[in-house]
């Protein structure tokens, strides 16, 4: 936003002569990402209308502007983190899709030189490799979650996770190729279903059958003791998912929780697990052939603002998926 904005908000609030805290969360969230200009604004607003503002009122904005500072160092700190790590990253990659040599993804599967060749001409060409635990270097107060709160945000996902590759999230479990999704759908297993929630925790049904080769949105907060349960109908994994730097496809398990990180929902970010990714968002499967790929809202702006990613139906296409008639990327944001 502006301090314009900030202005806009205190004058639009003062309307009945007083400041409440609901007043303050209005003022907070009218900033967007509070930049230095902004929060000297806020104080300035605060100090001219001071004779308004009831007492819990000033107390929850002199708070909450308490963590700011705090919160752009964090934000600064792992942002350094993230560009020190980034040359190992990119030069583990680049080897990964090395045309003409015999190499293997994250997750184990061979990497066709369809797949090299349409990454890394989409590299040179300027598409980002990006880590999604770059943050945002201003933070934001976010009334998304119910009580609002002072926080960072990624600039690439709004979950800057950083999990574990083990478990449900293996790179070999999430990690979807051709040749997997056909295998899933031609062998009968017995595999536990999703079949509810009770006291928080996930329910099951035992089904014995062959994996559906279906994907489509799966939204999961319960606590599950079996982290590779699949959702109805066979559905090994949830909507969410990423391109990594190795030009692999991978997409968060139906469960979306991991022994190696139990207290953690699974987001698309998730994913990354240590890893540059290339391209998030979502993809729809229907028996084995994709049918939707959506790109992240995060990515559409940053996409806006000048910034060019890999296009992922290529990057499919040339992983030998099937795909619908006039399969196209769609804008999230």
């Amino acid at each position: 936003m502006s301090v314009s904005d900030v202005k806009s908000a205190f004058q639009r609030v003062t309307a009945d002569r007083k400041i409440d805290v609901k007043d303050v969360d209005t003022i907070l969230t009218s900033a967007g990402n509070i930049s230095k200009e902004e929060q000297k604004a806020i104080k300035t607003e605060a100090d001219k209308f001071a004779g308004m503002m009831e007492p819990d009122a000033k107390r929850k904005l002199q708070t909450k502007l308490g963590e700011v500072d705090s919160l752009r160092r964090d934000a600064a700190e792992a942002n350094a983190g993230v560009q020190a790590s980034a040359a190992r990253l990119t030069a583990e990659a680049t080897k990964l899709l090395t045309v003409g040599t015999d190499t293997k993804s994250f997750g184990g599967s061979q990497i066709p030189d369809a797949v090299k060749t349409a990454v890394t001409g989409m590299l040179k060409n300027g598409a980002t490799a990006y880590d999604v635990r770059e943050l945002k270097p201003d933070p934001v107060y976010d009334s998304s979650h119910g009580e609002p709160e002072m926080t960072v945000e990624g600039k690439f996902n709004p979950y800057s996770q950083e999990s574990n590759a083990a478990d449900s999230l293996a790179f070999k479990h999430t990690e979807l190729t051709p040749a997997k999704i056909a295998e899933d759908m031609n062998t009968v297993q017995t595999y536990n279903v999703i079949t509810g929630v009770k006291d928080n925790r996930a329910t099951y049904e035992k089904v014995t059958g062959k994996g559906s080769g279906n994907i489509t949105e799966l939204y999961d907060e319960a606590n599950h003791s079996d982290t590779f349960a699949r959702g109805r109908g066979g559905q090994k994994y949830a909507s969410n998912f990423a391109i990594l730097a190795d030009g692999t496809l991978h997409a968060v398990p139906a469960a979306r929780r991991s022994k190696a990180d139990p207290g953690l929902i699974l987001t698309t970010a998730s994913l990354a697990r240590g890893k540059q990714m290339l391209f998030n968002g979502h993809i729809h499967m229907e028996k084995g052939v994709v049918t939707y790929v959506g790109m992240s809202g995060r990515l559409c702006k940053q996409q806006a603002d000048g910034m060019k990613f890999v296009d992922p139906v290529e990057i499919i296409k040339a992983w030998g998926f099937k795909t619908a008639p006039g399969l196209k990327v769609t804008n999230e944001g």
